[in-house]
């Protein structure tokens, strides 16, 4: 069986139209999302550190960045962009305690979930 090649025609912007996402760091995959999700009309909240380049980046990028726990209040979607390698403790320290039911998590890697170092609460739909 040949791989299915999907086009932007099969998966819509509409159903994140009036919602809100949250990416969490702004990094090569956290800018590239941020960007795309910006320019296609979707409200978008970036969490990065105070200080570091991608900080820097993100205002250069016409973004206002802020903490995991401000950037994640309302979101609808929230998207996790860190390295896989710290990704487990800044859910357990700051995602994870922020999380509401009915929101979703979206993962660009699923080594965290997959391996279980990231178990979200049931409540909380996961994609990657």
């Amino acid at each position: 069986m040949a791989a299915k090649i999907y086009y932007e025609k099969d998966a819509p912007i509409a159903p994140l139209k009036n919602k809100k996402v949250s990416i969490i760091g702004y990094g090569s995959q956290g800018h590239a999302h941020s960007q795309n999700l910006r320019d296609s009309g979707i409200e978008v909240a970036v969490a990065e550190l105070e200080g570091t380049d991608n900080f820097k980046l993100a205002i250069k990028h016409g973004f206002k960045p802020t903490n995991i726990k401000t950037a994640m209040d309302g979101a609808n979607l929230i998207i996790v962009t860190v390295p896989d390698e710290i990704q487990a403790k800044v859910y357990k320290d700051q995602i994870g305690p922020n999380l509401v039911a009915g929101q979703t998590l979206g993962f660009c890697h699923g080594f965290n979930i997959h391996f279980k170092y990231i178990v979200p609460p049931q409540d909380v739909n996961v994609v990657m």
